[in-house]
This record gives structure tokens, sequence and C-alpha cells, in this order.
């Protein structure tokens, strides 16, 4: 037995070793025990008995729409008055069309079904449709066709296309602050007849509208998506070489690069870099005695320069709120750049929705972007401020967008 248990622990070793294993084979080796693996709800065919379930809509010829629940999950189909099922109970979305029918959107597929549930048209798609702020990204291929042929676009939950199977790859972006609100990065071979291929990045709305044309090597990669609901977008108009530009107003920034802070964009230039003639370790050594210190300069959507400090630390974003440091304490900025409070705080917490929790002294105090600069509230008075999933929570200042973007061509 116990030559057994080595056996088993130089296994699982070697698996972690190796790199070969995957988690849960790993932990199978150890325990010996079967992780329980989430089964979907089952798919209940035509013509058989409905399942218990629950009708969320009757229709006026006897037809039911029906949903069952399993592992947190929900599947829909439709039921007659006998409680038959009609089209089976398995999809996603149901569409009700009136005289044409019903929509059916599956995990990779969408079907039109006539109201006896017979099926009249089917479209599958290469990967699962996941479903975000009410519509997903979609892949068709040809049959035979390899990677190259495969063609992007999004639709809704109506079954309906929003954006055009046009893209070889599209990319839904939503920001931290408003995660209601999608973008779609779509790419595009731009190159003509005989030219090699050229692979270029334009940005779309949610609607499907051009915001910025497909000219670009990328836009806005990850870690400054949250400048998109303000209009800020990182273009790479060369592969290695970006400038932000804000789309709903035209502004182009002056200099390349930049980083997002709400409704800012912000040049960050360290004041005491390590001089050129010393050596790897003699500029470890300088860096240790001599913290980075930066100057912060903020620019707004019409590219005024908004703020500019010397000797900053440190900057974060707080989704309403920018926090800076200087000389170990902290100070607020609100999303356009203005100074909310003195550099005299120990300590920041970030309360979401323009809120944030400081503490001096080990006094803590909340202070509110939407109150004239230098107010203090109670701590207690700071309120949890997300997004707007939940009737109770709210959103300060949510920001629209215009009918009609202004092109950007450089």
């Amino acid at each position: 037995m116990r030559n057994a248990s080595l056996r088993l622990i130089a296994f699982a070793l070697s698996c972690a070793l190796a790199a070969g294993c995957a988690p849960v084979r790993y932990y199978q080796a150890l325990s010996g025990k079967q992780i329980p693996q989430r089964e979907p709800a089952p798919i209940v065919e035509q013509g058989q008995p409905a399942p218990a379930h629950q009708t969320v809509a009757t229709y006026g010829d006897g037809l039911r729409l029906a949903r069952i629940h399993k592992h947190d999950e929900q599947a829909f189909g439709i039921v007659d008055r006998k409680n038959r099922v009609v089209i089976p109970i398995g999809y996603q979305h149901i569409i009700d069309r009136g005289a044409d029918g019903f929509g059916a959107i599956g995990l990779q597929s969408l079907r039109s079904f006539d109201r006896q549930g017979r099926q009249t048209a089917t479209t599958l798609f290469e990967r699962e449709l996941n479903f975000v702020n009410g519509q997903a990204v979609a892949i068709i291929k040809p049959p035979g066709g390899d990677a190259d042929a495969e063609r992007y676009g999004v639709i809704d939950t109506d079954g309906k296309t929003v954006v055009p199977f046009d893209y070889r790859r599209i990319f839904e972006r939503h920001t931290q602050s408003r995660p209601t609100v999608s973008w779609y990065l779509v790419e595009r071979d731009v190159s003509t007849a005989g030219e090699p291929k050229r692979y270029r990045t334009g940005l779309l709305d949610a609607r499907g509208r051009t915001v910025l044309p497909i000219e670009y090597f990328d836009i806005s990669p990850n870690v400054d998506v949250e400048g998109l609901d303000e209009g800020w977008a990182m273009l790479f108009e060369r592969e290695h070489r970006s400038v932000a530009v804000n789309f709903l107003s035209g502004v182009r920034m002056p200099r390349a690069g930049g980083s997002f802070y709400g409704r800012t964009v912000g040049y960050s230039t360290l004041l005491n870099p390590e001089p050129e003639t010393l050596n790897q370790y003699q500029k470890m050594q300088y860096r240790k005695a001599n913290p980075a210190r930066y100057r912060l300069e903020l620019f707004d959507t019409r590219g005024r320069l908004v703020y500019d400090q010397r000797d900053i630390e440190v900057t974060w974003d707080l989704k309403g709120l920018i926090a800076v440091s200087r000389a170990g304490k902290f100070a607020l900025l609100d999303a356009q750049g203005r100074p909310l409070s003195e550099f005299v705080y120990d300590a920041v917490t970030d309360f979401g929705g323009g809120q944030a929790l400081m503490e001096r002294d080990g006094t803590k105090v909340c202070i509110d972007a939407a109150d004239p600069a230098g107010t203090q509230r109670a701590a207690r008075q700071c309120r949890k401020a997300t997004t707007l999933k939940n009737k109770n929570d709210h959103e300060r200042a949510p920001s629209g967008f215009p009918a009609v973007y202004p092109r950007y061509g450089g």
C-alpha cells in the first residue's frame, strides 16, 4: 500500500514537472477522486411530453414559450396546449416571428421553424455563441474551408445581423466603468489583387457603425481600453508606435503614447532618469537611492492641458476619480483632472461611482467627485456604486454617443 502511494505521488509530481497533466487530472492523481463535470440542460426533442417548466409567454395559437433551468443555466423551447414539445427545449433564445414562425438560437446555430415545429432554415457557427450585452460575435465558414475562410460578424438575440460577416477577426470590448456598452475591434485584409496580405484594424460601436476606419495596425490594446467610453482610442498608425485620438471630438494628441485616466489622457515624464554613463549595477543602485519622480500632465477630450504636477510618484484610475501620490501622501482628482484634495492622505480605497474612502492619521472620510473640491463627508456616507446591473446600483454621469462620428484619417 505504501509503495502504491509513493507511485501515485511520483506520478503526480512528474505531471507537474512536465506540465503535461491538466489540473483536473493532477487533482485526481493525488486524491483518487473524480471531479464532477457540469452537464448542460438536456434537450427535450419535438413530440415528447414537456418536462416541468416555466411558461414565459403564451401565444394566440395555443403555443407557449417554455423555460427549464439546470445548474444556473436555462434553455428555451415551444410547447403546445397538449403539453407536447413543438420546438426542442434546448435553445439560448427563441424569437416569435408571427406568421413566419420562430427563430431559435442554440449554442452554435441559428434556426428557423414554422409554427408546426418544422425546421425551415439553419445557419451553423464555428464556435459557441457567447452573448454580451444582447449581442454575440459569430463565425461562419464555407464547407471544406480552412481558418483563412472564416468570416466574423455579430448577431443579436433576435437573430439579426448587427455587424455583417465581412471580417477576418472581431473582438468585443467593454470597460469596467460601463460594462453594458460594447465596442468591436474588427480586422480585415485591405490588400488589392496580387499584393501580399495586409491586415488592418478598425472600430465599430454596438450598432455596427464605423467609429474608426479600417486602416490601423491596432487600436486600443487591453491595458488602455478604459478610454473608449469617453472617445479615447490608442491608434497604431505604425506597427509599434501609437498616438491617442479622441474620436468624439476629433482631437489628436501631439505626442505618441499616453494613458487613459477617466475622461483624460495623461503623460508621465520621468524627471530623474539614471545617467546613461552608469553601468547596469550602478543604475540599479541609483534607482534604489533615488525613487522615481514624474511630471504628470492630463489633457481633456478637447486636447486642453487641465493638470500639470511635478514630483508625482504613482497614478491610479479609480473609475471616476484619479489618485496620485507624492512623498508618500495621496491626493484625489476627478475624471476631468480637477484637484479634489491636497496631498495629505495615507491610504485610499476605491468605492466606484466617483467615490473614495480616504484615511489620514487613522481617521477615514469619504470624498465624492460630485461634491465641491475640499469637501469631506463621513466615511459611512460612501456607498458602493458600480453599474446598472441591479436596480439598487447607480452610475454617475452616464455619457451619450453622437449619431455621427467624425472620421479620423491621421
